[in-house]
């Protein structure tokens, strides 16, 4: 089972390898999305620079290669059960974190971490997903939802399944804090960016209703 494991984990990084932002962003500016915008090779910062559609197209790619990873470690080794889906998703994350042909300067994973939960358990996936909606919409911060989601399914993994589960899903927990240091060192200083989302919700509906009208 050690060695199915560690299959999984190299079939998940290796996928994870493909970092969607650094397509588009060559695709459409020549440049790397380490050049562009917050530097970071993910959603977020393509969404901003390059608009929405590319956004969605970029968040479309990193959840299709994670549904990929999974889905063959699953297929190649059935007898893992769940545990095939939770070393596929470390390793994705592994691989879109620290990507081998980019010096190991990647995204922050969390696209990844989104696909991994829902697909691991679907109810448990948007209990976790929900409790980060609101912590977003209470602190008005993008930093917290991403570590949220991996801190909750650790708490979940513990409490629902066993020892293996909940320490790699802390593990990944871990990795989401690294990735988020900066913007968490931020957020702690005072300097984080705000954004009032309902505040947004809100100015957007009437603005569709105004155009309505």
């Amino acid at each position: 089972m050690v060695i199915e494991k560690l299959y999984c984990l190299l079939i998940g990084y290796g996928f994870g390898n493909f970092v969607t932002a650094y397509v588009v962003s060559r695709w459409q500016t020549g440049k790397k999305p380490t050049e562009l915008g917050s530097g970071n090779p993910g959603t977020a910062n393509m969404g901003t620079v390059l608009g929405k559609k590319y956004g969605i197209l970029t968040l479309c790619g990193d959840l299709l290669k994670t549904i990929l990873a999974i889905l063959i470690c699953q297929l190649l080794f059935p007898d893992l059960g769940y545990l095939a889906i939770l070393y596929a998703g470390i390793g994705a994350t592994l691989g879109h974190n620290f990507p081998a042909w980019q010096n190991f300067r990647g995204g922050k994973g969390v696209a990844v971490s989104v696909i991994l939960v829902l697909l691991f358990n679907l109810k448990w996936g948007l209990i976790s997903l929900l409790i980060a909606l609101a912590v977003m919409l209470l602190t008005q911060n993008l930093t917290l939802p991403g570590i949220i989601i991996l801190l909750s399914y650790t708490v979940i993994g513990f409490s629902q399944y066993n020892l293996e589960v909940g320490l790699g899903f802390a593990f990944l927990t871990l990795l989401s804090l690294f990735s988020f240091r900066h913007d968490l060192k931020a957020l702690f200083t005072g300097h984080a960016k705000k954004v009032d989302w309902l505040k947004k919700f809100r100015r957007q509906s009437r603005t569709t209703n105004d155009k309505n009208k």
